[in-house]
Order: C-alpha cells, then sequence, then structure tokens
C-alpha cells in the first residue's frame, strides 16, 4: 500500500468494519459510525500503517490488510503521528473514545509475548468480498512467516470470520470479553507449517 492508496482504502475500511461487533458497540450512532470509521482508518493508515512498510491491498483497492512485523508490536509512535491521533480524539466523544480504549486496552492484555507477525485489521469492501481478495493479503505475509519459521496472530472480531482464518492455519486459543458490556473477541494463533503444532504463545495479563 502506499500513500496514494491512503485515502481509497480509508472508506473501504470504514464500509467494511461497519457492522463489525466492536465497531458497532464503540460507536452505536450508525450515522456517525460511518464517517468517523473512515475518518479513523484514512488517518491511521497515513502515520501507522503505511510507514511501517508492512501494509498491503489490491490493485483494484477493495481490501487491505495491516500487518505488524515480529518485534515491532507496541513500538512508540513518532512525535507527528501521535499529535494527528491525539487531534483525533479530541474531536471524539469521551464515551466512544473510552469504549475504544477499554477495547485496545483488553486486547493488549492479552497479547502474546513470543515473536510473532500481527495481523492488526484486515478487510474487504462489502462489494468485492467472495473473491479471495482477503485470503491473498493473508498469504502475502503467512508464505513469509512460514519461510522464516516465526508464528502469526490476530484477534477476530466477528465470529463468522474464524472459519476464515482457521482455513489459513490459525486455532482459536480462547476468548477476550471487553469489559462494561462490549463484545467477545477470540484470539487466534498460528504455528508456522515446518514446525509442529500444538503449542501455543505466552500471553500477558
Amino acid at each position: 500500500m502506499t500513500f496514494d492508496d491512503v485515502a481509497a482504502i480509508g472508506a473501504v475500511q470504514a464500509r467494511a468494519f461497519f457492522d463489525d461487533p466492536l465497531q458497532m458497540w464503540a460507536i452505536p450512532d450508525a450515522a456517525l459510525r460511518l464517517e468517523l470509521l473512515e475518518r479513523m482508518f484514512t488517518l491511521l493508515a497515513r502515520v501507522v500503517n503505511v510507514p511501517s512498510g508492512e501494509a498491503y491491498t489490491d490493485t483494484s483497492l477493495s481490501a487491505a490488510a495491516f500487518w505488524v512485523a515480529p518485534g515491532r508490536y507496541g513500538e512508540p509512535l513518532a512525535r507527528e503521528a501521535r499529535a494527528e491521533l491525539a487531534t483525533l480524539e479530541q474531536q471524539v466523544s469521551a464515551e466512544i473514545l473510552l469504549r475504544l480504549t477499554l477495547a485496545n486496552d483488553a486486547m493488549h492484555g492479552a497479547h502474546p509475548h513470543d515473536a510473532h507477525w500481527y495481523l492488526q485489521g484486515i478487510g474487504t469492501d462489502p462489494s468485492a468480498r467472495g473473491r479471495g481478495l482477503a485470503s491473498a493479503l493473508i498469504e502475502i505475509v503467512t508464505a513469509r512467516a512460514d519461510a522464516a519459521e516465526v508464528p502469526c496472530y490476530l484477534e477476530s472480531t466477528k465470529a463468522e470470520n474464524v472459519g476464515l482464518y482457521e482455513r489459513h492455519g490459525f486455532v482459536v486459543t480462547g476468548t477476550i470479553s471487553v469489559p462494561e458490556g462490549g463484545p467477545t473477541l477470540w484470539p487466534m494463533w498460528r504455528i508456522p507449517n515446518p514446525l509442529p503444532r500444538g503449542v501455543g504463545p505466552r500471553t500477558g495479563g
């Protein structure tokens, strides 16, 4: 993904996550959700995902996947990125910001300590689903992970998406409960194909 793709991908991800249980809980006002998600995804793509070098899309800009390379999860953001994110946070209601923070903290607390590739987010425009775009964007990195014998990790925010990830070798390792009535998430771990399966990650508390 390049900086030229950011605006289009922000809109695509907003449509992809509009009916996501986590986003519906965090931003219950449907009239606000699409516009706010587009702003959030556009900003994050521009200041975090594209600069990381591990953001991917297809030629039609209908899907995107945001990966975090091993050892880079939790790295401090550049000062300019922190400033832009802080500006957006100031424009969001206290209730929405609290819910987003609760969800982020819950996911962070369950995040594995072992070195791994992290699929931070992936979404396909509803009009382009069923074409295998998400699978292709997953396989870009899982192939690299297999070659380097490095595990992968993600949190599924939709029960119906668990099967997709299982087809790519991910296994559910438990559940994450977001406080204050938030949804259930499914952490999933993928052991690289050259290694024996059955060993789970160490997680935080």
